[in-house]
């Protein structure tokens, strides 16, 4: 769980005080990342990025973020890349690697296909990068890793958290339609969040900074064509081969996997799986009961 920040004008005029942003914003998520932290400003303060750095692949500092690629665009990455050593072997005809990381896998994707680099990516995901003409951020396709910002004063400010926004917010202020939204469902609808001038990325959407103009879009939506016309033998061997897949590369690693376990099938049943993947990592090291 890494943790991102950053900010980058609209106007493309010097940021406001980006050292001093940058700074506290993450320093609000401090405790998402406890294996090292980052900064960056572009040399005219109109883009700044900031990471914390929780270490997953390639645990070397040449994995550190935020991350300057051969072109000179700069990401700042949350989540994993699961098929990042598909994609670096496609892509290394065009890119030298410097690194193992699935975060460098991103710049070398979007060095190639711009913002449809999305289409090729398998994973969970938000993340910001800059490559000297335009801003361009991006969420996963269900949205398991966050992403929110804020325009202020011709600044777009975002984070990987609400609370990293809030020093740079004109007012810190409950928006009501939102907490009633929140009071009736558990839950915000679409963009709003419970603060005033927060708004969240939603899933399979993306957004970039260009001419000075916001512009949010739907880069990925939920497609049900389904052929019924199999067996159920069929439909059970295909389930079995899509999930024994998506476990092994979810196993991709350079640290030890663990697996919450609740008692209930889903749960067993990605255990089994991933133990016969890896035999290697199969068994209990530790338990504990977490729950009531």
């Amino acid at each position: 769980m890494c943790g991102i920040a950053g900010a980058v004008s609209l106007a493309r005029k010097p940021v406001p005080k980006l050292d001093r942003a940058l700074a506290a914003m993450n320093q609000l998520i401090a405790h998402r990342g406890p294996d090292g932290h980052g900064f960056w400003r572009a040399p005219s303060d109109i883009c700044g990025l900031a990471h914390r750095r929780l270490a997953i692949i390639d645990l070397s500092p040449a994995g550190h973020q935020p991350m300057i690629g051969n072109d000179g665009t700069v990401i700042t990455f949350n989540g994993e890349i699961y098929n990042y050593v598909e994609l670096m072997d496609e892509l290394k005809a065009g890119w030298s690697f410097r690194s193992s990381s699935d975060t460098e896998t991103v710049l070398a994707a979007y060095a190639k296909w711009g913002v449809d680099c999305l289409s090729h990516l398998r994973g969970m995901f938000a993340f910001a990068l800059w490559d000297g003409d335009r801003f361009f951020a991006a969420r996963d396709r269900f949205g398991i890793k966050p992403f929110y910002y804020a325009v202020v004063d011709g600044v777009l400010y975002f984070a990987s958290e609400m609370k990293a926004l809030l020093p740079v917010l004109p007012e810190i202020a409950t928006d009501p339609d939102a907490l009633a939204e929140y009071m009736t469902f558990q839950y915000t609808i679409g963009e709003n969040t419970l603060f005033k001038h927060v708004q969240t990325l939603l899933p399979g959407h993306a957004l970039t900074v260009d001419n000075g103009e916001v512009k949010v879009f739907r880069y990925w939506d939920v497609h049900y064509d389904i052929d019924f016309d199999h067996t159920p033998r069929w439909f059970g061997e295909e389930m079995r081969g899509r999930l024994t897949d998506s476990i092994n590369v979810h196993l991709r690693s350079d640290v030890p996997v663990g697996a919450y376990i609740s008692g209930g099938i889903d749960s067993s049943l990605i255990g089994i799986l991933a133990g016969r993947e890896d035999a290697d990592q199969a068994g209990i090291d530790a338990a504990r009961d977490i729950g009531p």
